[in-house]
């Protein structure tokens, strides 16, 4: 009861100085390029989806691709899945908290990504060269992942 009461403190102080809560948070400075990449990255994501849907296999035929990657049938769907929920979602999310292993958690994230990627533009499975090259594309940005220069903590001024 009383974290309701807080918040509604809080909501009437910032009421009364005309403060708003933004509800789309703000990228930090040093990850825009970060969120470039992932911009251009979901366009190459649906670019394969659309060649792919473009011949004729559709969403439900490529759940009936497999590939045994780690140990563990994935589908073509599943893979391609995994990539967007990890640029819409995830990366995303550790940008804004921003802490010493945000882009180490990118980074992991992104070659499991690049992996599945790889694999499935390698497998015999997929016949159309088209998605193939979709693929390529896709892959050769998964490896290309920005390197990110945080703002030097020691020109903060000390308060």
């Amino acid at each position: 009861m009383m974290r309701y009461v807080r918040a509604f403190i809080k909501a009437l102080q910032m009421t009364a100085r005309g403060e708003t809560i933004d509800p789309t948070p703000k990228t930090p400075q040093h990850f825009l390029p970060l969120e470039a990449w992932i911009n251009e990255g979901l366009r190459k994501l649906a670019f394969v989806q659309i060649t792919a849907d473009n011949i004729g296999l559709d969403q439900d035929r490529r759940d009936h691709i497999f590939l045994k990657l780690d140990g563990h049938e994935t589908s073509f769907k599943s893979a391609l899945q995994m990539v967007r929920h990890n640029m819409v979602n995830e990366y995303p999310r550790l940008m804004q908290l921003d802490d010493a292993y945000t882009m180490m958690v990118v980074q992991s994230s992104n070659m499991n990504d690049q992996y599945r990627v790889s694999q499935f533009m390698m497998s015999d499975d997929i016949k159309s060269q088209e998605v193939k090259k979709a693929l390529e594309d896709l892959n050769e940005h998964l490896m290309n992942l920005p390197s990110i220069e945080y703002p030097d903590e020691t020109a903060i001024p000390a308060s």
